[in-house]
């Protein structure tokens, strides 16, 4: 997540944000979407406006149906039934393929790029008739460098994707779908695997990208990011759409209870601790994941009575392997 000093110094101020976009300016409208996966009906009667040149938050608790929505919307599951709009005229979306005809890209939260191809050839893949030929690449080489320049979204195009740090994977993947020609850009919970300044600086990419009339819809449930980026947010409950506002009309205390169906204190008054004796005592401890890579390296924690211990890091960090290891799920390879 953010530090709250990022969100608050580095985000955009909402009084100063140019409001471009007419309200009846739709790019994606769907209507009446509903999906079911067996006995789960994942998305229930679902209507969605989505506005041009805004960024749209859709937000939820996990499991409330929010990436199964922009799933079907991007072509990969389809709708029991309902319609998609695009540019107001209807579409069927078969596949990803196809949204990316219609300008719609999406970037998952797990990256789908080849580890030992480089930049360049991970935005060309599937896009070129020939990819890998000197005259595909010269020309792909020359609209990357546009499209880095102008959505800042700088990488080395030469660089091997194993060698990126997460945020520079990610900002490959924004460049693989603005070299499809995305107008409407999907981002799936996309800080949950980034530093803090890497989230900062997606921030900025998406401030340029909808300056420059692109569309971002936004996946979270992080509400303090909602409010720093976005124009409009959507809030889903269990499979449902229960409401869309305009983000500066609402507050992090109404869209936490839009999404859980109570009131819920976001301030908790933390007591005081009195931690009596060391019940657990971790040394020294390493442990590799399956495929044999070296997850926790020499990790030293106690744990005492009437503690809470917080873990902390980005996401693949070793943080649920070294809770693994702690409860036995997982043998350790050193360390006690």
């Amino acid at each position: 997540g953010f530090e709250k000093k990022a969100m608050t110094e580095n985000s955009p101020n909402k009084q100063q944000r140019p409001q471009t976009a007419a309200v009846d300016d739709v790019a994606i409208e769907l209507v009446g979407i509903n999906k079911h996966f067996g006995p789960v009906h994942a998305n229930k009667d679902i209507d969605l406006k989505i506005r041009r040149g805004t960024v749209h938050g859709i937000v939820g608790e996990n499991g409330a149906g929010k990436t199964t929505l922009m799933s079907i919307l991007y072509g990969f599951y389809t709708a029991d039934s309902g319609e998609i709009f695009v540019d107001g005229k209807p579409v069927k979306i078969n596949d990803s393929s196809h949204a990316l005809e219609l300008g719609i890209g999406m970037v998952h939260q797990h990256f789908m790029l080849v580890d030992n191809f480089t930049v360049l050839e991970n935005v060309i893949l599937g896009a070129e008739d020939s990819p890998l030929l000197k005259t595909s690449l010269a020309k792909a080489r020359s609209v990357l460098a546009q499209l880095a320049t102008d959505y800042e979204l700088e990488v080395d195009p030469d660089a091997l994707i194993e060698d990126l740090s997460v945020g520079g994977q990610q900002r490959v993947e924004i460049l693989k779908a603005l070299y499809r020609g995305a107008q409407t850009l999907i981002l799936d919970e996309p800080t949950g695997v980034l530093t803090p300044s890497e989230a900062d600086h997606l921030f900025k990419v998406l401030e340029t990208l909808r300056a420059q009339g692109k569309t971002i819809i936004l996946i979270t449930h992080k509400l303090r990011e909602i409010m720093a980026i976005t124009d409009d947010v959507s809030v889903m409950r269990q499979g449902a759409m229960v409401k869309t506002l305009t983000t500066k009309d609402t507050d992090p205390a109404e869209l936490a209870e839009l999404m859980v169906g109570r009131r819920v204190l976001l301030r908790v008054e933390k007591g005081e601790a009195n931690p009596g004796d060391v019940l657990l005592s971790v040394r020294d401890l390493e442990v590799t994941d399956d495929m044999g890579v070296l997850r926790v390296k020499g990790v030293d924690i106690d744990v005492r009575a009437g503690e809470i211990v917080g873990i902390a890091g980005v996401a693949g960090n070793g943080q649920s392997d070294l809770l693994e290891a702690v409860t036995g799920m997982r043998q350790a390879s050193s360390g006690r």
